[in-house]
């Protein structure tokens, strides 16, 4: 009886260390869809996996009651604490319930990780202090802007801001991956310098073997900010190619 209801206890604190990262999981997951659905237009797609996220949430905020539940009866002094009544079989079914949230865990990683219709999309890795980003497309230049929505998925939201301007860039780079740190830095300057946050994003190429980079930004006050703002582009472990197939692929490490 002793081992189960320490079980229980060690249960319940590691539940409570983990719920934020829950949360955060499912903010991440609900912006990266919001971003798809403004930039590809895949409004059913994505109204399916709000849907999944937001069963996601409503598991999350169960299982915080439970876990309250479950401190009350583990808890001195309070109604229904520990007592008599209270049986190895109850002690075990709480623990079963408890144990749920592994679902909830599973399902969020799916959804982060599902990769976006007509073969593009974009994922984040947090390390930290920076944070990895891998985008992958068709060919180059939607890889380039993959890489970009990516970047600004991973820390704001940016469906109901408002565009205030358009702005091009024209780059030109003895490498691909030197390009790649080039349209990511373009971004991460103009937060900084200007206060300005992407809400669209559009990457051409040019005859010489670059690219332009158009893009619509926003007053950085419009965003819901949900992480770190990212400080800059890593030198470190690049990637910016095609497959064997000609699929395009790319990667990069942020400091925040």
């Amino acid at each position: 009886m002793t081992d189960a209801g320490r079980r229980l206890q060690e249960k319940i604190e590691a539940f409570g260390m983990q719920k934020e990262t829950i949360k955060a999981a499912y903010t991440a997951a609900h912006a990266q869809a919001s971003i798809a659905e403004a930039s590809a237009g895949i409004s059913g797609d994505v109204t399916d996996a709000d849907v999944a996220f937001r069963r996601a949430e409503a598991e999350e905020a169960d299982l915080q009651a439970r876990a309250t539940a479950l401190d009350d009866l583990l808890t001195p002094g309070t109604p229904g604490g520990p007592g008599p009544t209270l049986s190895d079989d109850q002690l075990q079914a709480q623990l079963d319930q408890i144990s749920t949230r592994a679902e909830v865990d599973e399902e969020l990683a799916r959804l982060r990780e599902r990769p976006a219709p007509g073969g593009r999309g974009h994922r984040t890795v947090l390390h930290t202090a920076d944070l990895r980003v891998e985008a992958w497309a068709p060919t180059r230049e939607a890889c380039l802007a993959e890489a970009v929505r990516g970047l600004v998925d991973s820390f704001a939201v940016v469906t109901a801001a408002r565009p205030r301007r358009t702005a091009e860039r024209r780059f030109i780079a003895g490498s691909d991956e030197d390009l790649l740190v080039a349209v990511i830095d373009e971004v991460i300057y103009r937060l900084d310098a200007d206060g300005e946050i992407p809400v669209a994003v559009d990457v051409r190429p040019t005859p010489e073997g670059g690219v332009v980079l158009a893009l619509q930004l926003a007053d950085v006050s419009e965003a819901e900010i949900t992480g770190a703002a990212p400080k800059g582009a890593s030198l470190h472990d690049l990637h910016c190619a095609p497959d064997a197939a000609g699929r395009w692929s790319c990667g990069i490490t942020i400091d925040v």
